[in-house]
């Protein structure tokens, strides 16, 4: 008997399927890219919004976090981590990233370095990326 592997929220369920047609298969196929889609998404729109909360954190001499401990809307642990501290605007972050890891999976939000202006004001944000 055949089975098709689908995760919902990084929980990993195999579904024995050799009784179920080959549309049916698709349909379970379709039904886990939509899935993995709206995963992606939410945490796309978490990592925009810095939604997530910071358990433990170290800064540096400006109060800039280097590292932190976090915990994201799903219940999803992580770590985030200053890529590029601003050295024109100490305590700022230019970019950074933060895992998330649930049930095994793990998924990293990458910030790539924004651009300010004269008065520190972001001017430009690169699209964050989830690989």
């Amino acid at each position: 008997m055949s089975s098709l592997t689908i995760t919902i929220n990084g929980v990993v369920q195999v579904l024995q399927v050799g009784s179920l047609s080959g549309a049916a298969q698709a349909q379970l196929a379709s039904m886990q890219t939509t899935i993995n889609t709206i995963a992606q998404s939410a945490l796309l729109q978490w990592a925009y919004t810095s939604a997530f909360q910071l358990v433990s954190a170290t800064r540096d001499a400006n109060e800039a976090i280097v590292t932190a401990s976090i915990v994201w809307p799903d219940g999803a642990t992580g770590t985030f981590t200053t890529d590029v501290a601003s050295s024109a605007f100490p305590g700022a972050i230019d970019a950074w990233h933060a895992t998330h890891v649930l049930a095994r999976v793990t998924k990293t939000a990458t910030q790539p370095a924004i651009t300010r202006d004269a008065n520190g004001a972001v001017t430009a944000q690169p699209a964050i990326t989830i690989a």
